[in-house]
């Protein structure tokens, strides 16, 4: 088997089973947090990509790809206790962080919670709303698209992600739609969950270094302003890829982690 040849696995749980896709490793596990409504798959492109000897860790959140269905209204921090977990149950202790979208939310609840064991976060398209924004945002993602016997929620599901992703490849686009069409009842609850989280309060607790990931495309470059305040000290990347860094551009992504994680920080 080749360095990069990624495993898939389950992990027993209380609450239900995890699924993960792993790149074996030596060194700190670099642990990859998905966004909304992906599953850790879209991160394939780049954990074959990689060129580290490092653990690599992508999980299904709780809701999506193979991972359990929650019940109810999750909050942030039940997500983090549920990939803390899984982290746990993996044997890893100290670790990096990948986080995109809301995986970026995710990550910087786990740095500011548990300092001791996270060596650095990289936030792809960094959530840091506003209350404003976060109501706003509540509003317009916090309700599913109810299947319909017509099947006219398969239309919608296709609208939603051609409209945010013009410059996308079609396949890519195609996987965001089944991955939607998967975690139907798990996309409004994750977005509530990032909605109700006050995710600039938990950066302004990040102690470990952390990599700015943007793209001009991505739904929160708009913002990036907003994310170097919260990190002055952070190094930033450009990656091509638009919503999808890790999955459309892998390669820029790739090296931009690489860089990150290799040389210095002073």
């Amino acid at each position: 088997m080749t360095r990069n040849t990624i495993r898939k696995a389950y992990l027993d749980l209380p609450d239900g089973q995890l699924h993960v896709r792993e790149v074996a490793g030596s060194g700190p596990a670099i642990v990859f947090l998905h966004q909304t409504a992906c599953s850790a798959r879209s991160y394939d492109p780049l954990l074959v990509e990689l060129d580290l000897p490092n653990r690599l860790v992508a999980i299904d959140t709780p809701g999506f790809g193979g991972s359990f269905d929650p019940a109810g209204w999750p909050s942030l921090s039940d997500y983090a206790g549920w990939i803390l977990a899984g982290i746990n149950a993996l044997g890893i202790g100290r670790f990096h962080l990948f986080g995109h979208h809301t995986g970026s939310s995710l990550a910087l609840h786990l740095a500011a919670h548990h300092p001791g064991r996270v060596l650095s976060i990289m936030l792809a398209g960094a959530e840091l709303m506003t209350p404003e924004e976060r109501r706003h945002f509540r509003e317009s993602h916090g309700d599913p698209i109810r299947l319909q016997r017509d099947g006219s929620h398969l239309q919608a599901y296709w609208d939603y992600a051609a409209g945010f992703n013009e410059g996308i490849s079609v396949e890519i686009v195609h996987d965001e739609v089944v991955a939607m069409l998967r975690a139907w009842k798990a996309r409004p609850q994750a977005y509530r969950a990032v909605a109700a989280s006050d995710t600039p309060a938990l950066a302004a607790r990040i102690v470990a270094p952390v990599l700015l990931l943007t793209s001009p495309d991505d739904y929160f470059h708009a913002e990036l302003n907003r994310a170097r305040a919260a990190f002055p000290d952070a190094r930033v990347a450009v990656t091509a890829g638009g919503n999808f860094q890790a999955t459309a551009d892998p390669e820029g992504v790739a090296r931009a982690v690489e860089a990150f994680l290799t040389v210095p920080h002073v």
